[in-house]
């Protein structure tokens, strides 16, 4: 029912005071009212959003151009009308709107939570979280890679599109991409799929992942994933899955020709220099490579 208030005609009749008093009675008891009254409060003490106020203008000409002219008194009074209801979601997406990090290809970044806690984002990855609030509820939203260390104060969970890890305080790495993984390097982590209601308990030198839909649990003896030195490593990997991560690391795309990308690969590369990363990854398997001249194609051949 909420959904129902914060809407622009809706608020522009409440500005105006034409609403009936059963629905000014409903505004009044519902959560829009009391946030936009929160906002309105903290607004006192904070300098909020900038609003454009020329935009606002142009917004109601264009509104209004094809309209028979209205007396100045009515048109200031849309123009006060417009500003308020701008000011009103500005403020109402300040507040209660979402903070977010994301990296590109080849791109690293280092968030600094306000509990504390790290979040190290690998290349092509996105993490957010809400604004406002969040140290009592600590929840994020997380999609690529990324390594965490939590500060323990309280639940902290971070939601996937595979599903959720719950923590207390401690360290792990995600990778959600095509393929899923994560790694518990200290203290205790638990993954609830999003297809299944039971959660996996994980605990240092622990990992999961999630293979053709199925959950595979493993062990591992790193300190840190080698992602944060500087790397990607592969054990027995579909060759498909190193052109992947190279398509992460380096803007550039692969032209396959007769390639058989289904291969499997052992092996690692450098995030740090194109040519060594091809040359690792190519020449163990047989296949010439051509770097066109933007740098952006590489073209694949088999021997």
């Amino acid at each position: 029912m909420d959904e129902n208030y914060a809407n622009e005609d809706f608020l522009t009749r409440w500005i105006a005071g034409a609403l009936t008093p059963e629905e000014l009675a409903g505004f009044e008891a519902s959560d829009v009212y009391r946030q936009l009254m929160a906002i309105d409060n903290t607004a006192q003490s904070l300098n909020g959003p900038e609003i454009d106020v020329e935009k606002a203008l142009a917004l109601v000409t264009e509104k209004n151009k094809n309209v028979q002219k209205e007396p100045k008194v009515r048109r200031l009074w849309w123009v006060a009308a417009v500003a308020s209801i701008a000011l009103l979601f500005a403020g109402y997406t300040y507040f209660y709107g979402y903070k977010t990090y994301s990296t590109g290809i080849g791109e690293n970044e280092t968030v600094l939570l306000a509990d504390g806690s790290l979040i190290e984002l690998n290349a092509n990855s996105k993490l957010s979280y809400k604004r406002f609030g969040w140290e009592e509820d600590r929840i994020v939203d997380f999609e690529g890679e990324a390594f965490f260390d939590v500060q323990p104060s309280g639940n902290f969970t971070v939601n996937t599109r595979k599903g959720t890890i719950a923590v207390l305080g401690t360290q792990f790495n995600i990778r959600d991409r095509k393929d899923f993984k994560v790694q518990c390097y200290e203290g205790v982590i638990v993954f609830t799929p999003l297809t299944q209601s039971n959660p996996t308990e994980l605990s240092q030198g622990m990992a999961l992942e999630i293979k053709e839909g199925q959950l595979q649990q493993t062990e591992f003896s790193a300190d840190a994933p080698d992602w944060k030195k500087g790397y990607s490593s592969f054990m027995e990997q579909p060759f498909s899955e190193v052109l992947e991560e190279l398509s992460v690391q380096f803007p550039v795309t692969f032209e396959l020709n007769s390639v058989q990308i289904d291969r499997l690969f052992t092996g690692r590369f450098t995030h740090k220099n194109l040519e060594n990363a091809l040359k690792t990854t190519m020449e163990p398997m047989g296949i010439t490579y051509h770097i066109s001249a933007d740098k952006r194609i590489v073209t694949l051949s088999g021997e």
